[in-house]
């Protein structure tokens, strides 16, 4: 059975994305070398022809026996919504971008319902908990200062460009 050639599809696990469909790179012989992976751009040696170490395993490891990264979520990162101090007489204000807010307050929006702010992560910025889950809204948005232009009336438009000026007579005589 022959291989494909240099240039051809073939398939094979991407170490950078997992992807699995790859170009030839290089041969040595009849045996396929190095490939690129088609998503990615990323470069590796060819490894069809060897069998994964975890074939027939379970657990997290991948198709090649390493087990997987985790990836940290910003929901791990967060304060929990019971770490949050709020005070359940004060009733809770309805949400308006142009409001500011303190962390504890009560806030009730029109499509998450009623939560509370656990903190700013930025300016112009508010950090809700939410039943559904941690939401960031704006708040404190300024009102802009700026002025439309005001549109030039009565002014009229030419439809063709400005002809070009006579020029003076240098060094042509009569």
């Amino acid at each position: 059975m022959s291989t494909p050639g240099v240039g051809s599809d073939i398939e094979d696990i991407c170490t950078r994305c997992g992807d699995t469909w790859h170009v030839v790179m290089a041969k040595v012989g009849e045996r396929v070398a190095k490939v690129v992976c088609k998503l990615c751009g990323g470069q590796h040696n060819y490894r069809g022809d060897q069998q994964p170490a975890a074939a027939g395993k379970g657990g997290s490891g991948n198709a090649w026996g390493r087990p997987r990264k985790r990836r940290i979520t910003r929901a791990s990162q967060t304060v929990p919504a019971s770490a949050v101090v709020f005070d359940p007489s004060k009733p809770p204000r309805v949400y308006s971008p142009k409001d500011g807010y303190i962390p504890g307050e009560r806030m009730t929006h029109a499509t998450f319902g009623v939560g509370v702010v656990s903190g700013a992560p930025g300016p112009g910025k508010v950090e809700v908990h939410f039943p559904s889950g941690m939401r960031t809204l704006a708040c404190a948005k300024a009102v802009s200062t700026l002025e439309r232009p005001v549109a030039a009336l009565d002014v009229a438009l030419p439809d063709r460009p400005p002809a070009p000026k006579p020029s003076s007579g240098n060094g042509a005589g009569a």
